[in-house]
């Protein structure tokens, strides 16, 4: 190479880097415009030193594409995220960020798009990778693994999101392990627990359901660093399982828990108290206490008019029960 050309290269090279440290600062501070503008000069840079298929274009590439996605811009986005993942394809290994990320970038788009059929083919994509290494991360697949049953278990496919639960569990028990822990507890063990629990398959036992959330309980209350939501869902769904195995005394004090815990998260008067305040009602209904359920179905009957109006199916059986309840006050 002539030393004019090597000078000019090395010239490129060093602005190339500065445009880099500089696009990461703007994306660091939500300047998500200035980035998009500062990573289209560096990858017009790159290009011009390594050429348009070089592995070194999938860093600001992945830069571009979270600056679009961060903008609102999914299909620009979309396609940003698609190109750095064909040259990181191309290139094998050793990119930076790796393929998995930049996979994991690309759900992230078609999730804000509302494509779930793609999510769920990407997210297949990537567990056949995951599941084609020899060391995966076991923190990377546990995550991956919890997503797809979540997204299976949402549409109905709880037979086939089950396994994936189990196994999320187990790596993330493992990780536990090996972080220390006596036992295997961990917040993320708690939230595949629950996860597991909640769309375990319709035909197994209840007591089974039970087994899980009790676990994912005694650590959300061990572990501070658990997040109150998930603790006031795993509450939740304890004392519907509590419930359906006939303690009604004991899912009454889970749902008040389970109400306290929300209560302090979003304030008394958001929508998602709703479903704990019908469900305590109605514990308190089923017993014989209509004046203690009256005005928790008063207050489940304002929050549902509120947000779905007080025609909506919803709001109409509430008032149903508020009526039977003053019928027998």
């Amino acid at each position: 190479m002539r030393p004019d050309r090597a000078l000019r290269r090395w010239w490129r090279g060093r602005e190339y880097r500065r445009l880099l440290d500089e696009a990461a600062s703007e994306l660091a501070g939500s300047r998500h415009a200035e980035a998009e503008a500062t990573c289209a000069r560096a990858i017009a840079v790159a290009e011009e030193i390594f050429g348009p298929g070089d592995a070194e274009l999938t860093g600001p590439l992945y830069a571009l594409s979270s600056a679009q996605l961060a903008q609102g811009r999914l299909d620009e986005a979309r396609a940003s995220s698609a190109r750095a993942i064909a040259i990181a394809e191309a290139a094998g290994a050793g990119t930076d960020p790796p393929l998995p990320r930049l996979l994991e970038q690309l759900a992230a788009i078609l999730e804000r798009r509302g494509a779930a059929e793609d999510v769920e083919a990407l997210f297949r994509r990537m567990l056949a990778g995951y599941d084609r290494m020899r060391e995966p991360d076991p923190v990377e697949l546990s995550a991956l693994l919890n997503r797809l049953g979540l997204l299976l278990g949402r549409r109905g496919a709880r037979a086939e999101a089950a396994p994936l639960f189990q196994r999320a569990i187990a790596l993330r028990e493992g990780v536990a392990l090996r972080e220390g822990a006596t036992s295997a507890r961990h917040p993320l063990v708690a939230e595949a627990l629950y996860n597991a629990a909640t769309f375990l398959e319709e035909d197994r036992p209840v007591a089974e359901r039970e087994a899980m959330l009790r676990r994912a309980l005694e650590i959300a209350e061990t572990d501070p660093s658990v997040e109150g939501a998930l603790l006031a869902s795993i509450l939740h769904n304890l004392a519907v399982a509590r419930e359906a195995l006939g303690d009604a005394a004991e899912a009454a004090g889970l749902y008040e828990r389970a109400l306290t815990a929300r209560e302090a998260l979003v304030g008394a008067a958001h929508p998602s108290l709703r479903p704990t305040l019908v469900r305590l009602a109605q514990v308190h209904h089923a017993a014989g206490r209509p004046s203690a359920a009256l005005p928790l179905y008063e207050r489940a009957f304002a929050l549902a008019a509120a947000e779905l109006g007080s025609d909506h199916p919803v709001a109409a059986a509430i008032t149903a029960w508020m009526d039977e309840a003053r019928s027998r006050s």
